[in-house]
């Protein structure tokens, strides 16, 4: 008979006054089959609705002196959140002011009966022991890796999958977390070729739910394994971890963009102090938080050096210089291909009347427009389509286009190189691998296929408009798209920055990426901006605002609030931004918690965009600004 009759369940729910454990009577019939991290059912208030919750502790009697509630049902015996799981969910839910349930939909995907039961049917199936977990020796590096893709695939994947299969060979785990789909689809297929398809965990968001939750049950077994995905590959319960690598962390892929709003660089941080793991980021150029954790001592630049890409930086007005055009002739004179990088996709990036000269503007939202690839004028804040435009100032109904997009700037390669073959990659379609031979890709950031053998020359249009972006990450924005593009360059390639002057052309040319994530690091400290503190933003009503803010410590900066005028912005949406040090960040996240559900205790409030409910008060402890 099991010695414990009390079952601690986290409720699966949103609503902050419930984020804490709830003490439920076991029945008799489910003490044998119940285990920690179960997925169960509870009634719960005073319709008793039936909730879905999680097993997080077995007790042998409460604390409670009134009569506990019977536990509804057992759903399932799997334990899918296991205590090192439910820390880390825990952790992150308290930095970053919100419910657990945030971090729940993260870290346990949905489940599919079928794919459960064939999983449980299997011959010799069990339940992991904590005890199983191995000793680890706890290493935080960080390293540059060569920017280059020779006839194996790029460098960087050859090299993190090495690293990988050596921790695989020693009896340990390891999970590598990449931002883009044609990465992570880079690193599978090097993977899958080097180790035993049982050995590989795709936990990508490309799967579907079926699959997704085949990834996690695998996780759950006693063989170490390597997972590759994005953001939620941090919660994956896989056993003996050994190591989290992390693959240009600066990617805004890596920031979740609803509640609970965290970095994965953060999660890592936190998964790793409280596993004793190695942790180990890679990148071609360098974040600012990365450079704040080298400069700290937190992380040790262990980067082995190597042979710097050929680049040309040309400090022209011109788009496209006589240098460019010499290096794409080259290229295409090689039989090679060659990739142009443009800022923006579409036909032109923006446009005007062609009366009067001012800027068109949305008959709807009154944004600014653009003309896409199918040269339709369309608004860039509500992407509704103007073919009626009308200019408010002149009463003109006709447009003319602004700087050339991707698909603008395809045709004119077009008509300079007749018979080369053309190729847009944007955005809107999914190009991942193009075979060798000549051709010329005009690709936006991020976008970039890559090319078996690598690219004879690389192109990068549009140099100044990517650091004038009103953005505080321009600069290390462009620094990192830039350096992934180059990457793509064979051996022997050649690369031109069109238009790039003063330090950064300089100090690019020379790769010198250390110094530039210095210089960058160095001009946020001195305006205190962030990774030098943190800063925190509150949005809603100003009135609920203005409680929450009068309950903060006088130690704190508080900037507003002042009035949201963003897109999909509401009448009443007011915004707070907090700055603080990070020695602050725990004290500060459960004050906002608690004065927050203080405040908005029976309030409601609908969404402007989608006219659903949503929170009164919006709370992120990290912004991106």
């Amino acid at each position: 008979m099991a010695d414990f009759g009390v079952a601690r369940v986290a409720i699966d729910s949103p609503l902050p006054q419930l984020d804490r454990l709830f003490d439920y009577q076991i029945a008799d019939e489910l003490r044998s089959k119940i285990t920690i991290g179960s997925r169960v059912r509870v009634p719960f208030g005073r319709g008793a609705s039936i909730s879905d919750g999680f097993v997080v502790e077995l007790i042998k009697k409460s604390d409670f002196e009134g009569k506990l509630t019977e536990l509804s049902e057992l759903v399932s015996p799997v334990s899918v959140l296991k205590p090192e799981i439910y820390q880390l969910c825990r952790t992150v839910a308290d930095r970053q002011a919100v419910t657990i349930a945030d971090v729940f939909k993260l870290a346990i995907p949905n489940r599919s009966v079928a794919v459960e039961k064939k999983w449980m049917a299997r011959e010799g199936w069990q339940q992991l022991p904590s005890s199983l977990q191995k000793v680890r020796t706890e290493s935080r590096t960080f390293a540059f890796i060569e920017p280059r893709t020779n006839d194996l695939g790029p460098i960087w994947a050859q090299q993190l999958v090495e690293r990988a299969k050596t921790r695989l060979s020693d009896g340990y785990s390891t999970i590598i977390v990449v931002p883009d789909y044609r990465d992570q689809a880079a690193l599978l297929e090097k993977l899958r070729y080097a180790l035993r398809p049982d050995q590989v965990i795709d936990y990508t968001s490309q799967q579907t739910n079926s699959l997704r939750y085949a990834s996690f049950l695998r996780c759950l077994d006693v063989e170490p394994a390597i997972v590759v995905g994005s953001r939620a590959a941090l919660y994956a319960p896989v056993s003996n971890l050994g190591e989290i690598i992390i693959w240009d962390d600066g990617d805004t892929n890596l920031q979740e963009p609803t509640s609970p709003y965290s970095n994965s660089r953060d999660v890592a941080l936190i998964r790793q102090s409280q596993s004793g793991c190695g942790l180990f980021f890679a990148s071609h150029s360098r974040s600012c938080e990365t450079q704040r954790l080298v400069e700290i001592g937190y992380l040790k630049d262990v980067s082995l050096p190597f042979a710097i890409p050929k680049l040309a930086i040309s400090e022209t007005t011109a788009r496209v210089d006589s240098l460019a055009w010499q290096a794409i002739r080259r290229g295409l004179e090689a039989d090679g291909a060659v990739l142009i990088q443009v800022a923006s996709r579409g036909q032109s990036v923006s446009a005007y009347c062609a009366g009067c000269g001012d800027r068109a503007k949305c008959s709807a939202c009154a944004g600014p427009l653009w003309v896409d690839s199918q040269n339709q004028p369309r608004c860039r804040w509500c992407n509704a389509h103007n073919l009626g435009f009308t200019c408010g100032a002149c009463g003109n109904r006709s447009l003319k286009q602004g700087r050339a997009g991707a698909t603008r700037t395809s045709a004119e390669f077009g008509k300079a190189f007749p018979g080369t073959k053309i190729i847009e990659s944007n955005g809107e379609n999914r190009l991942e691998v193009l075979p060798g031979g000549k051709k010329i890709v005009v690709a936006t950031p991020g976008a970039e296929p890559r090319v078996e053998g690598g690219y004879s020359a690389v192109i990068l249009l549009d140099c100044n408009e990517m650091l004038s972006r009103d953005n505080l990450r321009a600069s290390e924005d462009a620094i990192r798209t830039w350096s992934n593009a180059i990457a793509l360059m064979k051996t022997g390639g050649i690369a031109v920055a069109v238009g790039l002057q003063g330090f950064l052309g300089q100090k690019l040319a020379l790769w010198s990426q250390a110094e530039i994530a210095a210089h960058e690091y160095a001009s946020r400290a001195e305006l205190r901006f962030p990774p030098f503190i943190r800063m925190a933003s509150l949005s809603g009503e100003r009135e609920l605002l203005s409680k929450v803010l009068e309950a903060l410590p006088d130690e704190i900066e508080i900037l507003g609030p002042m009035p949201v005028t963003a897109k999909g912005a509401a009448l009443d949406d007011w915004r707070a931004l907090i700055r603080y040090e990070y020695s602050q960040g725990a004290a500060l996240a459960a004050t906002l918690k608690t004065q927050v559900l203080l405040a908005t205790a029976g309030s409601k409030r609908l969404s402007a965009k989608s006219g659903r409910a949503q929170r009164p008060i919006q709370i992120k402890m990290d912004t991106v600004i």
